[in-house]
């Protein structure tokens, strides 16, 4: 049942926006979790590092881009009832913009989940 949790409220969180709330919620789930259900769940981490204490701490990481389209404009100077005239077109570029997001958690030497942390929705 603990693990049925965290992949139901996964589930409710792709079907709309994300928000910190939701993603405290997804994160605080697996508190008191075998972080090896964690994995089982998310698939293997980018990272597993030791803390030094005998615990862990598991890392998912992934990079995101959204370009935005660019934009035509064109102005036409002139008499809308004779063929002379002049047009200008303007031209903007669209932007990109990258972000990555991080999820992290601290397991300790049973492998238990006590802490998480998380940046970028």
């Amino acid at each position: 049942m603990k693990t049925a949790i965290p992949v139901l409220l996964g589930l409710i969180a792709v079907s709309g926006c994300m928000t910190e709330a939701k993603m405290n919620s997804i994160m605080s789930s697996w508190e008191g979790a075998h972080y090896s259900d964690v994995i089982a769940s998310w698939g293997p981490p980018d990272q597993i590092i030791d803390d030094g204490q005998g615990g862990k701490i598991i890392s998912w990481s992934s990079t995101h881009s959204y370009t935005n389209p660019g934009q035509s404009t064109t102005q036409y100077y002139g008499s809308p009832y004779s063929f002379t005239g002049s047009s200008y077109t303007t031209h903007t570029s669209g932007q990109t913009y990258t972000w990555t997001k991080t999820r992290t958690f601290w397991a300790d030497s049973n492998g238990i989940i006590y802490r998480w942390a998380y940046r970028g929705l």
